[in-house]
């Protein structure tokens, strides 16, 4: 069960919080401008764009997943390198100079070895950036104060969603007017280089307002030997049974989200011919909501907890599937139910996040991070590799897949799968529970 508590309980945060807070604000808003402009959906486009096939388009798709399972080598790596702050830095560093390999493609004369330095540059940014934030996460729960972890995480997550509601909009349109003008049509991919630029230079700058922070935390402990005889007690009886729910759910979602992960995007693609600024236009407004929610999710954790609205937001997001699936016939119109749907990830990401940080050990969190953040990942990766290699197969031979009740169009079975999976995946959290006590 969960503490509830009035608003007035609710602390107010702290001097110091507010300015770490700030801080990792900045770099929140500079990291996600830089990554609309050099990753995600802008990356495959850039693909699609050089004439990548459906199974390389899947490729693309997936190995940022796959490679990010390297995350759980952050504890190993943490004996080495002795801190954090330290691992985080230098981890992010080196992804920005593996990005470089991205434009260098279009240096090279043949598709071959184009996609394959292409694929090269996703696997070594992937990997070093999955170390990265497994290190920058846990750094964060030791410099930020528990008890204010909603509020805390929910505008760092709001500095995400406000910058990826206008960013990859303007890198969008740079990208259409270059490849619409046709006296630049021998320039065709001068937007891509231009916000590849941009784009990592804004990462590399988002270091700078978190290098004054110290690598080991300053905060004073309230009552150290009662938590800890507290912590031990928990750990005990509810902690490693509620952290291996909270992961189950996490690898079951994703089991589910994978198989659409191709899906998606040759669905908008290919068949409603969605331009990259209707794409981005619809997500924009998702994480517009995505903002809204966070703001408010952030303040209801702090009070109540995460495990119930996790439940709750998950069942909701889960329902984006049936508008996908009321696309089918060829309107777009549809999908903007479901992008208003997905708002929902913002109570989702922010309650799973926190939920996972409360129940693993403080000292010893990496590991746990890495599997949920990157376990889920390399799932959804290989549940993407196998719906879309199936999808391929399917399309290449124009077949439907044959049900008791008649024929159904290969997209529609991927849907509506994974909705009926994606609603059952909160069944796993009532296993899980929260304690009243909190570690600060």
């Amino acid at each position: 069960m969960n503490e509830n508590k009035t608003d007035q309980q609710i602390a107010p945060l702290s001097p110091r919080t507010k300015r770490l807070s700030r801080d990792v604000v900045t770099n929140q808003m500079l990291f996600t401008a830089g990554y609309c402009l050099t990753s995600g959906g802008f990356l495959v486009f850039f693909a699609a764009d050089l004439g990548a096939s459906t199974r390389t388009t899947t490729w693309i798709l997936t190995l940022p997943e796959l490679v990010g399972l390297l995350a759980i080598f952050t504890p190993g790596l943490l004996h080495w390198v002795k801190n954090k702050k330290s691992l985080f830095l230098s981890c992010s560093i080196l992804s920005r100079f593996a990005l470089l390999l991205v434009p260098t493609a279009l240096l090279l004369p043949g598709s071959e070895g184009r996609f394959s330095l292409l694929i090269t540059a996703i696997v070594l940014m992937g990997g070093f950036q999955s170390v990265a934030y497994t290190a920058y996460l846990s750094w964060l729960t030791d410099l930020a104060p528990e008890q204010s972890w909603g509020r805390f995480f929910a505008r760092r997550n709001m500095a995400k969603a406000a910058v990826l509601v206008l960013v990859p909009f303007g890198g969008a349109m740079l990208r259409d007017w270059f490849r619409n003008d046709i006296q630049a049509e021998q320039w065709r991919m001068t937007g891509y280089v231009i916000a590849f630029g941009i784009g990592n230079s804004l990462q590399l700058i988002s270091l700078i307002p978190l290098l004054k922070w110290e690598a080991k935390p300053t905060i004073e402990r309230v009552n150290q030997n009662e938590t800890e005889s507290i912590y031990t007690t928990q750990t005990k009886q509810w902690s490693v049974r509620s952290l291996v729910f909270i992961l189950i759910f996490s690898w079951w979602l994703s089991f589910f989200q994978g198989l659409t992960q191709t899906a998606f995007f040759l669905h908008s693609y290919r068949n409603l011919h969605i331009s990259m600024t209707h794409y981005y236009a619809l997500t924009g407004c998702m994480y517009l909501l995505q903002l809204l929610l966070s703001w408010w999710a952030g303040k209801y954790t702090d009070r109540n907890g995460y495990r119930d609205l996790l439940i709750a937001s998950t069942l909701v997001v889960s329902f984006s599937l049936l508008f996908w699936a009321g696309s089918i016939n060829g309107n777009w119109f549809w999908l903007w139910g479901a992008y208003l749907l997905w708002g929902g990830f913002g109570a989702v990401n922010l309650s799973l996040q926190n939920l996972l940080l409360k129940v693993a050990p403080r000292e010893k969190n990496t590991l746990p991070i890495a599997m949920r953040r990157y376990g889920s990942g390399l799932i959804a990766g290989l549940t993407g590799l196998a719906g879309g290699y199936w999808l391929e197969q399917m399309l290449a031979n124009n077949k439907a897949v044959l049900l008791p009740w008649g024929e159904v169009n290969p997209f529609l079975f991927l849907f509506l799968l994974s909705f009926a999976g994606r609603s059952l995946a909160p069944l796993w959290l009532l296993g899980v529970r929260e304690t009243k006590e909190k570690i600060v």
